[in-house]
């Protein structure tokens, strides 16, 4: 297995603004979100997996447990229909009815942060990942430049167990920049290039990412435990890190944790952190 990285910098009035200062004190508040039916009244269209909801439960537990030993906060669970796109919309991506992300106990960037298990797929067209939700309320896609901006409440941390949703060809082309402004205080999403399979497996390296990441390792512990070589197409999880230098994206996937979360400073550029030679469905194979 060969860790390589390719990294960006990004200049633009978009992106202008402060760089952000170290948090005084950091909050621990974790959401976690399980989408496992479909295809029913009032849910989207995709193949229900009920391991969905099970591997949300490990991620849920391990934050539980480390709030019953006083090291976190809050973590609140959002199962199904109660996954909702507006909970992934940002103000600046659509009207305050359905602009949701920072709604307490809900929204992604109330949390400082949060897993989901999805469906999701990539358009290299359109330049964009999407992840399917569990309530055709609002829209049955939270899609990555039409409805996110991260970090602009508390959101540092996003693993996203979901196919194509770090797609390398959407990266290249600068499609995951749009989930960041400079002053974001957004930093990692942990995803995968190509299609992920899934199963009860994957609750047993969730169970071991999740404890071996506390203190370091947020991201390259993501890609240790998620990376799988199939027989035919292979499993690549990626690790995006946003942040002004190499250097400062590099300590946040190596060293950085649930309760060490490095800051990464202006979001002007990232790194993709992958496995060489990985080769999925649904992606070509990663240089």
């Amino acid at each position: 297995m060969r860790l390589r990285k390719q990294t960006k910098q990004w200049t633009g009035a978009a992106l202008a603004g402060a760089l952000l200062l170290p948090a005084a004190a950091l909050a621990n508040e974790a959401h976690v979100y399980g989408i496992a039916s479909f295809g029913g009244a009032g849910q989207c269209n995709a193949d229900s997996h009920s391991v969905h909801t099970k591997t949300a439960q490990v991620v849920a537990d391990y934050f539980t447990a480390l709030k019953s030993a006083g090291q976190w906060t809050d973590v609140r669970t959002l199962n199904n229909a109660s996954a909702r796109t507006d909970l992934w919309t940002d103000a600046a991506k659509g009207a305050a009815v359905d602009a949701k992300d920072t709604q307490l106990n809900a929204g992604v960037d109330d949390a400082d942060v949060l897993f989901v298990h999805t469906h999701g797929g990539h358009n290299e067209t359109y330049n964009r990942s999407w992840l399917v939700m569990g309530s055709n309320v609002d829209s049955c896609e939270a899609i990555t430049d039409v409805h996110m901006r991260l970090g602009n409440g508390k959101l540092d941390i996003a693993v996203v167990k979901a196919c194509q949703s770090g797609n390398i060809e959407v990266w290249e082309q600068g499609g995951y920049k749009q989930l960041v402004t400079s002053s974001s205080g957004f930093s990692v999403w942990n995803a995968f290039h190509g299609d992920s399979s899934c199963g009860n497996f994957v609750k047993r390296y969730l169970d071991s990412y999740t404890a071996n990441s506390k203190n370091d390792g947020v991201g390259e512990n993501w890609i240790d435990e998620a990376y799988d070589w199939g027989v035919f197409k292979d499993d690549c999880p990626v690790s995006i890190v946003f942040g002004e230098t190499k250097a400062l994206r590099k300590s946040m996937f190596e060293a950085g944790g649930w309760k060490d979360r490095k800051n990464t400073g202006s979001k002007t550029g990232s790194t993709y952190f992958f496995v060489g030679g990985c080769n999925p469905d649904s992606g070509r194979s990663l240089p």
